[in-house]
């Protein structure tokens, strides 16, 4: 039992094999060109959060508990938990 698609691949291939227009050709180009751009996955837009000013921050300054807090929150952020 043979594969309809992989037949009409096989096809395909050897007639492009024997192909000599240029022009064809340019079209095939052309239309695997347009394939693979529609194929691409676009990112999401990251929406990114308003801007944290460090130095702002440095020189309010924070307590060593502080300190601790915000940093083990922020880890947790970092790792979704």
């Amino acid at each position: 039992m043979q594969n309809p698609i992989l037949e009409a691949k096989k096809e395909i291939i050897e007639w492009v094999k024997n192909l000599d227009e240029l022009e064809t050709i340019q079209e095939l180009l052309d239309l695997k060109n347009a394939e693979n751009t529609t194929a691409q996955v676009s990112e999401p837009e990251v929406e990114y959060a308003i801007k944290d000013d460090f130095d702002e921050r440095f020189a309010k300054g924070y307590t060593m508990e502080e300190s601790l807090a915000e940093s083990k929150k922020r880890v947790r952020e970092w790792w979704g938990k």
